[in-house]
């Protein structure tokens, strides 16, 4: 094992998630916590341990004043910020539980889990995010609502954050004190009826999943860490936040994706914790770079790559050292550097989560000389499970499984769980807790996976259909296709989007139905190229938009192609159950799927598993 940095916190020192911010404060007050770019004052920001701490403190008076119990639900809806991280120390030093909102969700589904987790208090960036919100759901148990900016018009039910912060006593100080078994946090994850639902995570499950990621990965000394992936993802909070809080690391915030290349360039980043569409993005920024450039700097990078890799094979013990070896240290220099300028010069590793991480985007980064650590986990676990460690580094594999969690292989291959980090169930929904947590607490995970290695996992598919996209974001197809089917002018559809950004859908419509509507578009009804027309493309998007009103953002559909075809059982894709062939439409229309994402992802290989299902 590594030798570990005097200021790292072991498990024998804290019990809950409180107890290692308060053991963190207390080893390390003055170091550098937190680094974000405040764009009021236009200038970064720094935050030491304990002025973070105060911070906490404050919020705790001001949770407190607004009525916070032990178990109640407070919903965060901040961006990615010091501020997030402070409001859940002090919802979970008061007992509660947090309930994380995605900022970029409509508001039908942040009303959704308001109400389902019967949140009292939403802490919100806008008046107008939350306005929405209550105009989207009754939300009856939502008593307040404290935001950042904007005019308020509710002023019963939403009042000024910094108002109240102003006012609250800085050294207040919770009346109770979290125990390690009590519930922490509900982490709402996509399931298979398309409504999210709330998996109930203890203290003990977020501390011993820190503990056991920080264990896993490379100690990094000085490390400075980038946040950008939504601190409501418990990957996020676990392999960053709560792991800095172990490590001593310190979080660089970004506090939207947009802003990400000009945070590595401007900020020492030295661990990179993110989903494949990160590094998918860098790996087609570089493609189109390499696109303008003359013939022979093409083949320089292509070349620097190709031995990058080589190099790599050879330290981790699966090739042998060749002559050409010794020309990595100048390409690594003057090539590779050049290439990698996007994610800064101080980079050591990267770790991949939430999706799979296309194969072409792993070797070309490992041939640059970043180290990729690909793993694997899902909410209910806590959320990791495996994970490649630095010197036992398999691209096409999602890692050797972390250390006191217990796997087992189930009927069909389904990879079993069980482990400290394991949810306690799923809030108010005992029928789907049944159904995910078996007898001896063994958690169905509904990934197929390989038998060919017991100690490291490769993935062969999922028991059933889920799209996981690159941004992590997981979507169940069926439902979505039903809603599609109750529009008037779509006789059949498919969702697809694994391993790419947003999800698409491709659509059967009658032609004489969709005739009226090309005519009204200008397009020809005649030329199969109005097909293809982004206006009709457009006007389907806003059709099926409305169709998926209270559905997240991340399960709306993005890009549309149609087609006058007709499925049938004839032509293979329809089942005699009447049941359209998802796979087979998604082969037969693979040159449209194409179309719709051009160059938006790579193509080449997306599963992270080389291996068959031989089982």
């Amino acid at each position: 094992m590594p030798i570990r940095p005097e200021a790292w916190i072991d498990r024998s020192e804290a019990d809950t998630l409180c107890d290692l911010f308060a053991a963190r404060v207390t080893r390390t007050p003055d170091a550098l916590a937190y680094r974000f770019y405040s764009p009021r004052r236009h200038e970064w920001i720094e935050l030491s341990w304990a002025e973070a701490a105060a911070r906490v403190q404050r919020w705790q008076a001001v949770l407190a004043e607004a009525g916070v119990q032990p178990g109640d639900r407070v919903a965060i809806m901040l961006r990615n910020s010091p501020e997030w991280l402070c409001v859940d120390q002090a919802v979970m030093a008061l007992g509660a539980v947090t309930v994380g909102l995605f900022c970029a969700d409509t508001p039908a589904s942040n009303a959704h889990l308001i109400d389902d987790s019967g949140a009292r208090v939403l802490v919100a960036v806008k008046a107008r995010w939350a306005e929405r919100i209550l105009e989207a759901g009754d939300c009856p148990q939502l008593e307040t609502a404290l935001v950042f900016s904007g005019e308020i018009a509710n002023a019963k039910r939403i009042r000024h954050a910094d108002e109240a912060l102003a006012r609250a006593d800085e050294a207040h100080h919770a009346a109770v004190s979290a125990r390690f078994d009590d519930l922490a946090s509900l982490v709402y994850t996509s399931g298979s009826t398309g409504r999210a639902r709330g998996a109930m995570l203890t203290h003990a499950n977020l501390l011993f999943n820190a503990h056991a990621v920080a264990d896993a990965l490379p100690v990094v000394e000085d490390e400075h860490a980038l946040s950008y992936v939504p601190l409501p993802h418990s990957y996020e909070r676990v392999v960053n936040a709560y792991r800095a809080m172990i490590t001593g690391a310190v979080i660089t915030f970004c506090r939207h994706p947009r802003f990400l290349g000009l945070t590595l360039a401007r900020a020492p980043v030295t661990t990179l914790v993110g989903v494949p569409r990160v590094y998918e993005r860098f790996y087609i920024e570089l493609n189109r770079w390499l696109s303008r450039r003359p013939r022979y700097v093409r083949r320089l990078v292509a070349f620097t790559i190709k031995l990058g890799e080589s190099v790599f094979e050879r330290e981790q013990g699966r090739s042998r050292r060749h002559m050409r070896h010794l020309l990595w240290p100048v390409l690594r220099r003057f090539v590779a550097r050049r290439c990698l300028r996007l994610f800064g010069a101080d980079m050591q590793y990267a770790v991949s989560g939430a999706a799979a991480l296309p194969y072409p985007v792993a070797r070309t980064l490992v041939g640059l000389g970043v180290p990729v650590l690909q793993g694997y986990g899902l909410t209910e676990a806590g959320p990791v499970v495996s994970v490649n460690r630095l010197h036992d580094n398999a691209l096409d594999s999602v890692g050797i499984v972390l250390d006191g969690i217990e796997t087992k292989i189930g009927p069909d291959n389904e990879l079993l769980v069980r482990g400290p980090g394991v949810m306690r169930g799923y809030w108010n929904d005992e029928a789907a807790t049944a159904k995910s947590l078996s007898a001896g607490g063994w958690l169905h995970t509904g990934d197929k996976v390989s038998r060919l290695d017991k100690n490291r996992l490769y993935l062969t598919g999922r028991m059933k259909e889920v799209i996981v996209m690159t941004t992590g974001e997981k979507a169940s197809p069926e439902p979505i296709e039903e809603a599609l089917r109750l529009d008037e002018l779509v006789e059949r559809a498919v969702v697809v989007g694994e391993a790419r950004p947003v999800l698409a859908a491709i659509v059967s419509c009658p032609a004489d139905a969709l005739v009226p509507v090309m005519k009204r578009l200008n397009l020809d009804p005649a030329s199969p190229a109005s097909l293809a027309s982004s206006r009709l493309e457009n006007f389907f998007i806003e059709r099926f938009s409305r169709l998926l009103v209270g559905y997240p953002a991340h399960a709306q559909i993005r890009r549309v192609a149609v087609t006058t075809d007709r499925w049938s059982q004839i032509n293979g894709l329809v089942t005699p159950t009447d049941k359209t062939r998802r796979r087979r439409v998604a082969r037969c229309y693979a040159r449209d799927i194409a179309r719709l994402y051009g160059r938006r992802a790579p193509g080449d290989k997306a599963d992270v598993s080389q291996n068959t299902n031989l089982g």
